[in-house]
């Protein structure tokens, strides 16, 4: 960290670990404030700029699991008026709307985002720089729709939905819409000398869904761990991981970003990282987790020039990955249910095998020459004899039990396909070729 901060020339650096959702290091250099001495630490307030997006897109994904919208409705449906209308919730998740970046007018300049009362005009004004779904283009612009659509779908401000929804119910205390003391002061550093300059506080306005909220590492270590698990008081783990399944590639040439529900996917060599970066006027910010792991890192500065907070959150991750870590015990699961006894154990389907077993309480599936690490798929009962795929390669397919006259399971259809005991040909035993 030291070397980091003083090889970068950032006022301060703050860094935190952790591994399934335990905190195991928090660390940092330099000064937070140099007007009041404050030195860094893990419960100092730095602003996060766009890792807001990955809250704002959490509180559409709530109402896209409440039933209350679609991935595919338009903006329209259910704001009748809205500016761009057209353009579909996915496509704002994804930044592949088409509009333009920023709101009209010279926001970096005059530092002066539009009221929400100006929005709409400002953003019905907005350029289509393409038709939706043509190329990815990042939008601060897509993120305010966003925002505001989830505060007239709630009846609230944008800002009491996130707080009331999801900060609070995870304890992110200290995660806000302006800075709350001990927070650091944001500046930027001279190009050829080691002057600093205060950066001007710029309060987003109706771009807050975008980039507004100010966290502490430790805050954000919680909502890297909430990014891999969920949290049934906010977000399940399911609605979680559809959030992370690669939806567009950023840059075709090296495919090392990738974007989902409003989450980053950076892949580094074999790993891929979920999170977010953020930059506003005097601070940068990083917060990734990586699923293989469970690990995750959360890193701020105030600091404007850029520094790749993201590649030194990655070369953090990296480490974590690295190192060994002790595997949790294993503990004693709940009984086997009597009617999912005899589904469990070897089956064979197109001459391929599966293993089927009881874990933590469910139906879990995997191919015996599934690469370690692979995702199982896994099952919840949804009818008599009747599984639904909810994750792994399956999600979303169907597994049908087929008993005999006394009850005894004969075999069982993955996706329509017969899965029996032992490796049969298409058509079963009775219609092997040549025969």
């Amino acid at each position: 960290m030291q070397s980091a901060q003083r090889d970068r020339r950032l006022p301060s650096l703050v860094l935190s670990a952790q591994v399934r959702g335990e905190q195991v290091g928090t660390y940092w250099a330099g000064t937070s404030d140099f007007d009041r001495g404050l030195a860094p630490g893990a419960d100092v307030q730095y602003r996060v700029g766009s890792i807001t997006k990955t809250v704002t897109a959490v509180a559409v994904m709530q109402l896209i699991a409440a039933g209350r919208l679609a991935l595919h409705d338009e903006l329209r449906r259910h704001w009748p008026d809205a500016p761009h209308g057209d353009v579909t919730i996915l496509s704002l998740l994804t930044h592949t709307s088409g509009l333009q970046a920023e709101p009209v007018g010279e926001v970096w300049e005059t530092l002066m985002p539009p009221s929400r009362d100006e929005f709409p005009a400002n953003a019905a004004a907005a350029r289509r720089l393409y038709p939706a779904g043509t190329f990815w283009h990042y939008s601060n612009l897509g993120f305010a729709l966003l925002g505001e659509l989830v505060a007239r779908v709630y009846g609230a401000p944008w800002e009491e939905v996130v707080t009331s929804r999801i900060l609070e119910p995870l304890g992110m205390m200290r995660t806000t819409m302006q800075p709350a003391w001990p927070h650091a002061s944001g500046y930027s550093v001279a190009a050829y000398a080691d002057a600093v300059q205060r950066e001007p506080h710029l309060d987003s306005r109706a771009i807050a869904p975008a980039a507004q909220l100010w966290s502490t590492v430790s805050d954000l270590a919680t909502w890297s761990n909430f990014l891999l698990a969920g949290d049934p008081q906010v977000l399940d783990r399911d609605s979680m991981a559809a959030m992370r399944v690669p939806r567009v590639i950023a840059d075709l040439e090296g495919w090392s970003l990738a974007w989902g529900l409003g989450l980053m996917l950076v892949r580094d060599g074999g790993n891929v990282y979920v999170g977010h970066t953020g930059s506003m006027p005097g601070f940068l910010a990083a917060c990734f987790a990586a699923e293989g792991s469970q690990a995750g890192v959360a890193l701020l500065t105030n600091s404007t020039a850029s520094t790749g907070v993201g590649s030194i959150a990655a070369e953090a991750l990296r480490v974590l990955d690295e190192v060994a870590w002790e595997p949790a015990p294993w503990q004693p699961g709940p009984d086997v249910p009597e009617e999912v006894a005899p589904l469990l154990g070897r089956w064979w389907s197109e001459w391929r095998e599966w293993i089927f077993s009881w874990t933590e309480g469910q139906l879990v599936a995997k191919s015996a020459d599934a690469p370690s690490g692979s995702d199982p798929e896994r099952y919840s009962p949804i009818g008599h004899d009747l599984y639904l795929c909810i994750s792994g390669p399956g999600r979303g397919e169907e597994l049908r039990i087929v008993r005999s006259a006394r009850g005894d399971v004969e075999k069982m259809y993955r996706a329509t396909y017969p899965m029996t005991r032992r490796p049969e040909p298409f058509g079963g035993t009775e219609k092997r070729s040549g025969v």
